[in-house]
């Protein structure tokens, strides 16, 4: 007889052959043994599913998923396949190359399920790939301080990464990972699960050990300024589009800012912004049509003449 879980730990998975054995494993080694693990393969080119399919073999608990050839490819399209594979009532995502730390689930769990919370948000420590030696944080602030709130997280006053959530799959059943982001995805997500009332806290141990290394899509993205600069502006963009469903006005508007701002400064590089013409139109509706103009006019006046800037400073405030 099938037995549900209780937790579903889910992994997207691209080209991860000579790292995803040391994720799988520190899970086999968690405390907390009530678990199932949903792995998709992004159709990797080296041997992962190989690897994904040795390990349901050797342990039921992990079941191997390709990514459908109708679905988008890249890890949000795998995260959200993987969620409807998945049967938990308490979701956990997590990086293909990163270590899950042995009494990750269960402490995680027990906060969650004795404070009768609807998410906890663990702590994590970055680590050197080629010697193992502890680095910093990839986010250092006061936790008994700070807040969990959409604000809080949308100006990075707090933050955490895919791997530090637990949370109740009812808060996160209707919420989709943006397929039009590549990095800073969990950003994007979070943002929209805090739009609910939900009840969340922070656990304040390191859980998780998170690899530094050059093949690691946050590091490739930051090798080139401008390239980083379009991928934050299509974050800006994309995050208040989601946010237009729960009408937060004044987020939309802080986003959308950003949004002008930096692609501004794109149109100074001669990059051409993202979205540039369905930003017109939340622009126009949660600014205004004069303030939607002027951001046209000062990307214009900044790409051909490096000019604008008193024209882009009026519409974004």
């Amino acid at each position: 007889m099938f037995t549900v879980p209780k937790i579903s730990v889910i992994i997207p998975v691209y080209n991860r052959q000579h790292l995803l054995s040391y994720t799988l494993d520190s899970i086999i080694e968690q405390s907390f043994t009530d678990w199932e693990c949903i792995l998709v393969d992004d159709h990797s080119s080296d041997a992962s599913f190989e690897v994904m399919e040795e390990y349901q073999k050797k342990d039921v608990r992990f079941k191997a998923f390709r990514r459908p050839n109708e679905l988008k490819k890249g890890a949000n399209a795998c995260r959200n396949f993987g969620f409807t594979k998945s049967t938990a009532q308490l979701i956990k995502w997590f990086d293909s190359d990163d270590i899950m730390l042995c009494n990750h689930l269960e402490i995680a769990c027990q906060v969650l399920t004795e404070m009768k919370l609807d998410f906890v948000v663990t702590d994590t420590v970055n680590f050197d790939h080629d010697t193992n030696a502890l680095l910093d944080k990839p986010y250092s602030f006061d936790r008994t301080k700070e807040s969990i709130t959409a604000e809080n997280l949308a100006q990075i006053r707090i933050g955490w990464i895919t791997d530090d959530f637990l949370g109740k799959r009812e808060i996160v059943n209707s919420i989709k990972f943006n397929e039009n982001i590549v990095d800073g995805d969990e950003y994007n997500f979070f943002i929209k699960v805090l739009q609910n009332e939900v009840k969340g806290d922070y656990v304040n141990q390191i859980l998780t050990h998170r690899r530094m290394h050059n093949e690691s899509i946050s590091f490739i993205n930051k090798q080139n300024d401008i390239e980083y600069q379009s991928i934050v502006a299509n974050i800006k963009y994309q995050t208040a589009n989601d946010l237009v469903v729960y009408d937060n006005k004044v987020l939309i508007r802080w986003f959308l800012a950003g949004y002008m701002r930096i692609s501004f400064d794109l149109a100074i590089a001669r990059v051409k912004p993202p979205y540039e013409k369905e930003a017109f139109k939340l622009i126009s509706k949660y600014h205004s049509v004069s303030k939607a103009i002027a951001f046209f006019i000062a990307v214009f006046l900044g790409n051909h003449f490096k000019k604008g800037y008193n024209i882009m400073k009026y519409a974004r405030t």
